[in-house]
C-alpha cells in the first residue's frame, strides 16, 4: 500500500512540476492522441485518418479506428475481441464509441490543451472488473450483455513542456463509467507523461484507475511503455502493473494517414 501511494505521489509530483515550466523551444513532433491506456487532449487534423490494432495477454485483440472531421474532432469506433488467437472460443466485447473534442490549445506563453472525450477502457478481463457497493472488498466481474464495464466519458488536460530541447507532454483527467451500469464510486482519475529519446524512440509511463477518493489503491494501474515511430507508422509495447496481479502485456501497431 505504501510503495503504491508513493508511485502515485511521484507521478502528481512530476505533472506539477511539468505545469510549472515555461516553454523554451519546440521541435517538429507528433502529438499522440493515446499515451498507453489514457487519452491526451490531443486530436488530429482534419482529413487525417488513424487506426491502431492491440494486442494483450491471452490472445486478445482491439481495433480502433478513427478520422479526423474537424482539426478539434474525431470520430471513430473500436472493436474488442479477447482470445481471438488461440485455442479458446473468441468471445467479442460490445463495440465502443470513439470521440474527441478539443476545446482549446491555450495561449502562446502558457499552452495548455482542455478536451472532453468519449472512449471504451480496460481491454479483455481488465474492461470487465467493476465495484460492489454491497461487497466493495470483493473483485468482481461484469456478467452482463455488455460483457464489460465501459468508461466512456471522460475530460483531460495536457501540457507540453520543453526540456533537452525536446518536447514532453503531461496529461492529468478523470473518467467516469457510462455503461452497463453508472457506478458513482468507480469514477477515476488519471496522470501521464511521455519523454522522446532521440528522433524515433519515446518513453511513457502512467497511473490510472486511481478512483476518486483515492481508495482501493490494489486496484490502481501503473503502466511503462515505449513507442517507435517511424514515417506514419508506430509500434509500441507497454507493461501494466497492478498489485499481486500478474503483469498484463500489450503490443500496439498504429498507422497515421490522411485522405
Amino acid at each position: 500500500m505504501m510503495k503504491t501511494k508513493n508511485i502515485l505521489l511521484t507521478l502528481i509530483i512530476l505533472m506539477l512540476t511539468a505545469f510549472a515550466a515555461l516553454p523554451l523551444a519546440a521541435q517538429n513532433y507528433v502529438r499522440n492522441t493515446l499515451v498507453i491506456d489514457t487519452p491526451t487532449a490531443y486530436t488530429i487534423t482534419r482529413g487525417t485518418y488513424q487506426v491502431s490494432v492491440l494486442g494483450y495477454d491471452g490472445g486478445g485483440m482491439e481495433v480502433k479506428t478513427f478520422i479526423g472531421i474537424h482539426d478539434n474532432i474525431f470520430l471513430g469506433v473500436s472493436f474488442d475481441i479477447q482470445h481471438v488467437i488461440g485455442k479458446e472460443r473468441a468471445d467479442p466485447n460490445v463495440p465502443g464509441v470513439v470521440a474527441k473534442l478539443k476545446l482549446t490549445d491555450g495561449w502562446e506563453y502558457f499552452p495548455i490543451s482542455i478536451a472532453l472525450g468519449y472512449d471504451a477502457f480496460y481491454i479483455g478481463e481488465q474492461g470487465r472488473v467493476y465495484s460492489n457497493e454491497t461487497q466493495p472488498g470483493e473483485r468482481n466481474y461484469s456478467d452482463n450483455e455488455l460483457n464489460r464495464m465501459i468508461y466512456g466519458p471522460y475530460f483531460v488536460v495536457t501540457k507540453p513542456i520543453y526540456l533537452l530541447d525536446d518536447e514532453q507532454h503531461v496529461s492529468f483527467g478523470m473518467r467516469v463509467p457510462a455503461q452497463p451500469n453508472y457506478v458513482p464510486s468507480d469514477t477515476s482519475y488519471f496522470v501521464s507523461l511521455d519523454v522522446p529519446m532521440g528522433q524515433y524512440f519515446m518513453f511513457k509511463m502512467e497511473g490510472e484507475r486511481v478512483y476518486y477518493n483515492f481508495s482501493r489503491p490494489k486496484e490502481w494501474l501503473f503502466n511503462t511503455g515505449f513507442r517507435y515511430s517511424y514515417m506514419n507508422m508506430g509500434v509500441e509495447l507497454a507493461f501494466l502493473f497492478q498489485h499481486n496481479e500478474p503483469v498484463h502485456r500489450i503490443v500496439r501497431l498504429e498507422y497515421r494517414a490522411e485522405f
